[in-house]
């Protein structure tokens, strides 16, 4: 029977998801690549057409599993907290809130149309224009920040790397035959060496911990991926010298002194103390934490702590950190069930480890969409028989 015109559309067809996805997967990079190339700082319009357009695009029904139940249950506490505490925060930061723990349920009905191959062409064509725009800013910059200004933005670089990570996932968890892995090099190798040549620090570290915490799903091509990395971020280090050594240096200095200030400059240092903070306000946080937002206005850098945990834990309570912790487990036990026979999963497990590690070292509750949405469909992965694989087989499924 012929297909009809509607089941051919754009509207219709796996491209327009995996499209939504990457975009959802990039946000940042794809805000900074509209706003830096228009010479805007942002627009409440498109940020949000942003971040909410692919959630519709990909949200849909499913089934409910066990897992559901402990994100239900966060969220009740989270709605709790904010009546119990009233408004602590602006209105913007409930809405990012809001979206941010919307991105479970809509990732909830991933399901099938997720494409590797698909996604990948999207992905690697973000980070080759966000690599090219950090190597021209780390030649030409001379505002005299560590991290050079990628058009305008200070994170630019990082954010550029973090987007760049799922590509090496999505590369890794791909079925592609030899030749094609020479491409598949470039596009992991040069943006390590931009990236790294540009200062970016707590990325590299999450993605290494990930390609360790993950090597038992992967092949010898992740083995030769980690030696890769290695070997282009050393080089990219010591292509600014003066830079590295100011950085290394300060990290030294901190960690000689008997106590850190909060006047440092070191991030790594700046971390640990908003770690300490944190800590001391747990007794305090009562049942339902103390709302959204007032962690940084007791912390002496006025930020969040970077550890969405923490921050859950001082804002929302205890008992909603924990269901958090919960729920981060489950979805991990879920994809790591697939991850060896099913490439979707192997991506997707290796994603989550990514950022549950990213957001232990830089996460924000307010902009998480990542940290939940990943969650959401970690979950919804099939959980039928292994031998029921994807039409995609992973790398490791025929050996």
């Amino acid at each position: 029977m012929t297909k009809s015109w509607l089941t051919n559309t754009w509207l219709t067809n796996t491209w327009l998801t995996n499209a939504a996805i990457a975009v959802w997967i990039s946000t940042n990079s794809v805000l900074i690549l509209l706003y830096g190339l228009a010479g805007m700082k942002s627009h409440p319009a498109v940020t949000a057409a942003v971040m909410i357009g692919p959630l519709v695009v990909v949200a849909g029904t499913f089934r409910l599993r066990r897992a559901d139940y402990l994100f239900a249950a966060l969220a009740a506490l989270m709605l709790a907290s904010v009546a119990v505490n009233g408004s602590t925060t602006t209105g913007r930061d409930y809405v990012l809130l809001a979206i941010s723990m919307a991105s479970y349920p809509a990732f909830r009905a991933v399901g099938s149309r997720f494409d590797l191959s698909r996604f990948s062409y999207i992905m690697a064509a973000v980070v080759l224009v966000g690599t090219v725009l950090t190597a021209w800013a780390v030649v030409h910059d001379k505002s005299g920040e560590f991290k050079p200004l990628v058009l305008g933005y200070h994170e630019g670089p990082t954010v550029f790397c973090l987007t760049w990570g799922f590509l090496v996932f999505a590369l890794l968890s791909t079925n592609m035959p030899p030749f094609q892995w020479g491409l598949a090099a470039v596009l992991i190798a040069l943006p390590s060496f931009v990236f790294a040549a540009a200062m970016v620090r707590h990325p590299f570290v999450a993605l290494g911990l990930t390609l360790v915490a993950t090597a038992w799903t992967g092949s010898r091509r992740q083995l030769a991926v980690v030696g890769v990395v290695c070997l282009t971020s050393l080089v990219g280090l010591a292509a600014r010298p003066a830079t590295s050594g100011k950085i290394i240096g300060l990290v030294v200095q901190n960690v000689q002194k008997p106590v850190v200030s909060c006047d440092t400059e070191d991030t790594f240092a700046i971390r640990i103390i908003l770690t300490k903070e944190a800590l001391s306000l747990l007794p305090k946080a009562g049942l339902l934490g103390q709302g959204v937002g007032t962690f940084a206005r007791q912390s002496c850098y006025k930020t969040e702590p970077h550890n969405i945990v923490l921050q859950v834990a001082v804002e929302a309570g205890v008992t909603a950190a924990v269901l958090l912790v919960a729920l981060f487990i489950a979805a991990l036990i879920s994809a790591a069930r697939r991850a060896r026979l099913d490439s979707a999963a192997s991506f997707v497990f290796a994603g989550l480890v990514f950022v549950g590690i990213e957001f232990l070292m830089s996460g924000s509750l307010t902009n998480s969409a990542l940290f939940f949405g990943l969650m959401g469909w970690a979950v919804g992965l099939p959980q039928e028989d292994a031998r029921e694989i994807s039409a995609e087989p992973h790398l490791l499924a025929s050996r």
